[in-house]
């Protein structure tokens, strides 16, 4: 538990603090998070005998996470510090953000062409360098695309605060009063008591945090997307978990002391974030 929390506490300021400053500092991150989390994926794929193509995959993947930005949005939601690296960063985003479509349409294309010189299961090939590529340059760009709003920073925040607040609460009640399990199969430790407790405690962060941070849809909306962001946040957790119980690994990677890879600390953020990006998007179209 120790080394759980100072690794906890070493890597909140080290993800925090480029999304709040944005432009460059959140370009960099991005695209780190992309490469290590994408590495991790195909090696887990890889345990399984799916034989990804990392050196199509990750390129991919990248490039998804940078599909359909434009140099204006990334400087709007900057915080600015220096203006050293405005001129480099808007030149980087003009010439390597692609429209997602297009993105999308080439991968599968160039993957499916050299799938055709694999002599052993080519079709494995195929779809799990797609499948990897395609869910995590998606998802983490999702995530971008909510820094890009206005408050971008604060409903990324919120984002992180209600998962947190769902996965601590049910981690807690669970260890002391979980008996029930939800999901042997997949999670053998969740119980549906310490489940509920954290859907429960994440509606209430919701709340709490749709009133105290600078965000504008109040609290009954901070409560039913943190409930909801609690339901999701399980199924994140247990996708990654489906993956490592089907190929045969512990851990995504050993990035972080004591909780594993980059994807044992985003499964659940990779489905909240973007639900809270498209419910955002819900809420100026047809209730705003």
């Amino acid at each position: 538990m120790r080394t759980r929390i100072i690794a906890a506490l070493v890597a909140i300021p080290i993800v925090v603090i480029p999304i709040y400053l944005g432009g460059f500092w959140g370009l960099a991150l991005g695209v780190a998070v992309t490469i290590v989390g994408s590495l991790e994926m195909f090696f887990m794929l890889d345990a399984g005998g799916y034989r990804p193509a990392r050196i199509i995959g990750v390129p991919w993947a990248v490039l998804l996470f940078l599909s359909g930005w434009n140099a204006q949005q990334v400087q709007r939601s900057s915080i600015s510090i220096t203006g050293i690296l405005t001129e480099p960063t808007a030149w980087l985003i003009e010439h390597v953000s692609f429209p997602t479509a297009s993105v999308l349409i080439a991968g599968l294309l160039v993957t499916l062409t050299y799938s055709l010189f694999v002599n052993d299961r080519p079709v494995h090939t195929w779809l799990s360098t797609s499948m990897g590529a395609i869910y995590l340059g998606v998802t983490l760009g999702q995530i971008v695309a909510l820094r890009f709003l206005d408050h971008g920073f604060w409903y990324v925040l919120f984002g992180f605060l209600v998962t947190w607040a769902n996965d601590t609460t049910a981690f807690f009640v669970g260890i002391s009063v979980g008996n029930h399990k939800i999901w042997p199969r997949l999670s053998p430790k969740k119980s549906w008591e310490g489940t509920l407790a954290g859907w429960l405690g994440a509606a209430a962060a919701g709340a709490f945090l749709a009133t105290v941070l600078p965000v504008r849809n109040g609290p009954i909306f901070g409560a039913v997307i943190g409930l909801a962001t609690g339901v999701l946040a399980l199924l994140g957790d247990l996708s990654i978990s489906m993956i490592k119980r089907q190929v045969g690994v512990k851990d995504s990677g050993n990035i972080f002391p004591g909780h594993g890879g980059m994807l044992d600390r985003l499964d659940s953020l990779l489905f909240t974030l973007p639900f809270v990006y498209q419910s955002l998007l819900f809420y100026e179209r047809f209730i705003h």
